[in-house]
């Protein structure tokens, strides 16, 4: 465990914002994190956990906290006739996960290759793309109660996935410790996604896990910008849903706007309505724009704070929602989170 002070949340966190955080305690170790948590407890000061911050918008006043940096490393399997149960630690590179799957032929995340993130983070947002999400293989996941500091593990069910979230966005309990995944031994290749579909009709050979993990890779290297240049953190909004009362009234509008059903009613592709309906590709303001080739990303460019972020993903909120009644989420939280 390396504890280290005054640490800018900027070199933290993708989108490069944030003040100091008032201590970093890098974990390693289950044992690791329970003292953390003790730490902060025997301070007096608030904690939050934090993988590799891509998906954090961190505040501008820096944090009079402690962020429990997770670490932990590790990948372990157990083998049966028809699948392989992998238990990986918090800290582990989501995309090294991917490869290693991959590398073994195993079939179940190769869809979310490319994802920037630890593995522990994976199942707070319930990651996805290209039509596949971390619920999908995930069996289950180990968390430290930080109320009890007992090690506990939760089922898939008790996790509450949904669209981009997750019980853990809202019981802050519990800090993550690893995760575990059950992945086929069988071919089982999830390309029906648009973008796969042109992949293979442009002759991609998308018969393994590690060609279809590569063909993803090479798709989101063109929609989204490089890490290490500009501060982002992907798509910053999520996909809305609506009634199909709400979507046939917004098609006499937008006779064009693509919809697809799901249990709550038709998601839209936030894209289109940013690009075809409010020419949003590439829009800046001052240190921050929308990326220009995948208008659901937000950059953050140099000398950008956390205060013009948000002024400027309020100001995109309100745009669609004057052109279409539609009220839009983030997927990129604050941090630190309320503890």
């Amino acid at each position: 465990m390396t504890t280290r002070e005054q640490i800018p949340l900027a070199s933290l966190t993708t989108l490069r914002v944030g003040g100091n955080a008032r201590f970093v305690i890098e974990c390693v170790s289950r044992e690791d994190v329970k003292e953390a948590i003790t730490f902060a407890q025997e301070q007096n000061l608030p904690w939050s956990a934090l993988g590799e911050g891509s998906n954090v918008l961190a505040l501008d006043e820096g944090y009079d906290g402690v962020v429990i940096a997770l670490r932990i490393p590790g990948i372990a399997s157990v083998d049966t006739d028809t699948s392989v149960t992998i238990t990986v630690g918090a800290g582990v590179s989501w995309d090294a996960l991917v490869r290693e799957a991959a590398d073994c032929n195993l079939w179940g995340l190769e869809n979310l290759a490319g994802i920037p993130g630890t593995v522990g983070a994976a199942p707070v947002q319930n990651i996805g793309a290209y039509g596949a999400e971390v619920k999908d293989t995930l069996s289950t996941v180990e968390v430290c109660n930080t109320e009890t500091k007992e090690i506990e593990v939760l089922t898939k069910e008790e996790c509450a996935f949904g669209y981009r979230d997750s019980r853990f966005k809202h019981d802050k309990r519990f800090v993550i410790l690893s995760v575990s995944f059950s992945l086929s031994k069988s071919a089982e290749p999830n390309i029906n996604y648009k973008d796969l579909v042109a992949a293979r009709e442009q002759g991609a050979d998308l018969r393994t896990p590690g060609a279809i993990g590569d063909a993803v890779r090479a798709i989101r290297a063109r929609k989204f910008p490089d890490l290490r240049k500009v501060g982002t953190a992907g798509s910053f909004f999520k996909n809305p849903t609506i009634s199909t009362v709400a979507y046939e009234s917004l098609k006499e509008r937008y006779p064009d706007i693509p919809g697809f059903p799901n249990e709550e009613g038709i998601k839209i592709p936030l894209a289109f309505v940013l690009d075809r309906i409010l020419n949003l590709r590439g829009y800046r303001e001052a240190n921050v724009s929308l990326f220009e080739h995948q208008p659901l990303v937000l950059v953050a460019h140099e000398s950008a704070t956390e205060k013009e972020i948000d002024t400027f993903a309020q100001s995109i909120a309100t745009r669609v929602y004057d052109a279409t009644n539609i009220s839009i989420e983030r997927e990129v939280q604050l941090f630190p989170s309320v503890i």
